[in-house]
């Protein structure tokens, strides 16, 4: 079963855009330990960066994970960012993330 959270722009905001690159980072927390492709993400607070095709995952620390993930267009806008979970085997695994203000979905595999 999907266990969808949404993170509001409550925590550090839904979206920040770099002026340098005009990639956009967007924020999200995780409550629980949780796999995000082949890398386990402790709890805390995550930056996802999305240049293009190309996706960034980094922590608190601004270190870099390395995951594997695609970018996939949606029909609609989301109006938050949103962090899909799946729950198994008493583990967490991220099925997606919805990138707020956006029509892009993270997948990761």
């Amino acid at each position: 079963m999907f266990k969808r959270i949404a993170i509001l722009a409550l925590l550090v905001g839904v979206c920040l855009v770099s002026a340098k690159t005009g990639a956009k980072t967007y924020s999200f927390v995780l409550a629980d330990p949780a796999v995000a492709g082949n890398a386990q993400l402790k709890p805390g607070e995550y930056h996802l960066k999305l240049d293009g095709a190309q996706v960034v995952l980094t922590d608190k620390d601004r270190k870099r994970i390395d995951t594997n993930a695609k970018v996939e267009t949606a029909e609609r806008k989301f109006e938050v960012t949103a962090v899909n979970t799946l729950n198994g085997d008493g583990a967490n695994r991220i099925v997606s993330i919805e990138l707020g203000g956006s029509s892009n979905v993270i997948v990761f595999q």
